[in-house]
């Protein structure tokens, strides 16, 4: 009988390695504030706590005032230079602000040092594992092979895919035309880009990876370690539960998180009867 382990960021933090956002935050804050200042969520989360979800905030108007200077209507009339100057540098900032925050993800992540992890409890036999982290603890301290983990949002040097989940990732094309300012309407399509390139794709992921989600044999146990279960990966949990509908689930996080991440768990329809909800400070005295 398989078992199927869900791996969230709470159990690189438990292996004391530096992958919160708040982490993130400490080290990349100076760096980003002059371009975060146009998500306005950020402002109420100072430690950066729902950072992939405040990404999908953008505030268009004033990033567009703060770039570039908009020219005259007597400036347009004269030459149309002044339109495609004012459209390409709302494009060029635009670039530069989405370039910036995916660098520093980016940078972050791999700059995790997993082989400074304290490894803390020994999985069981006959697991099969889907990693919402982009480290490779798993394989390097633990010593699981490659082709027992599936990085479902990608890994540190790899493909990494971080971002929010509102609308569909489709901002731009589906924008329509202003009729009172046609001549801005690249700087318009630019702006309207912004939350479409930090956009994490769930629904493709997942259409993605149904070959291998689907692939495990005869699940009889689903323990999830270290997972909030954020609405955006809640797709992901649906899919799960109704590929294995007979599993039994241990749901293990932090004391203060438990009953919330257990609540959760059972809103997508697990049974109360076999779901059990543990601190995760415990886990390596229960799997030694």
């Amino acid at each position: 009988m398989t078992k199927l382990v869900i791996i969230g960021n709470g159990f690189d933090i438990q292996n004391r390695l530096p992958t919160s956002y708040r982490d993130f935050h400490s080290k990349y804050n100076a760096r980003l504030c002059g371009s975060l200042e146009y998500f306005p969520d950020f402002f109420d989360d100072q430690e950066w706590s729902y950072f992939e979800e405040n990404l999908g905030n953008f505030d268009e108007d004033n990033f567009r005032e703060n770039s570039a200077c908009e020219p005259s209507m007597d400036d347009m009339i004269e030459s149309s230079k002044y339109v495609n100057g004012y459209n390409d540098e709302i494009a060029e900032k635009v670039r530069e602000l989405v370039g910036g925050v995916h660098d520093a993800f980016g940078a972050w992540v791999r700059g995790i040092d997993v082989t400074k992890a304290s490894k803390f409890m020994t999985f069981p036999k006959d697991c099969k594992f889907i990693n919402f982290n982009y480290t490779e603890t798993l394989q390097k301290v633990y010593s699981i092979p490659n082709e027992n983990v599936l990085h479902i949002h990608g890994k540190s040097r790899i493909n990494i895919i971080f971002g929010h989940g509102l609308g569909d990732g489709n901002k731009a094309a589906s924008r329509s035309f202003d009729e009172n300012e046609p001549w801005f309407e690249e700087a318009s399509q630019s702006l309207a880009s912004v939350t479409d390139e930090l956009y994490k794709p769930v629904p493709q992921i997942l259409n993605d990876n149904r070959g291998v989600l689907e692939s495990y044999d005869d699940i009889s146990k689903i323990i999830v370690i270290g997972h909030s279960i954020n609405e955006i990966d809640i797709p992901y949990f649906k899919h799960i539960l109704a590929t294995y509908p007979s599993a039994t689930w241990e749901n293990w996080n932090y004391d203060a998180g438990i009953k919330e991440s257990h609540d959760k768990i059972l809103n997508l329809g697990v049974a109360k009867s076999k779901l059990s909800s543990l601190c995760s400070s415990q886990l390596g005295a229960y799997y030694p």
